[in-house]
């Protein structure tokens, strides 16, 4: 019974009304995800922090292991160089 009073309500509300209501929802539903959102806020820096950090670590790897591999390139071919001319 409840159910079928508040859809009544809801079919005899103005447009204005319909848009307060939503407004005021939208507002209570904000006040409670920040309020839950402060609660992990350390928790999710940190997170946030190590994730990054992570990413950072692997970029720099990445581009060690790149040089590493040109400088290898470089050297066969300089060995290879000396071998031919040489021998």
């Amino acid at each position: 019974m409840d159910n079928k009073q508040q859809d009544e309500q809801q079919s005899r509300m103005s447009r204005s009304q319909y848009r307060q209501q939503q407004h005021q929802t939208e507002q209570s539903n904000e006040a409670t995800e920040n309020t839950t959102d402060q609660l992990y806020s350390r928790e999710a820096v940190a997170s946030q922090r190590h994730d990054e950090t992570v990413a950072e670590k692997t970029a720099r790897l990445k581009r060690r292991l790149n040089i590493a591999i040109i400088a290898l390139i470089v050297a066969i071919i300089i060995v290879y160089l000396i071998l031919f001319y040489v021998g």
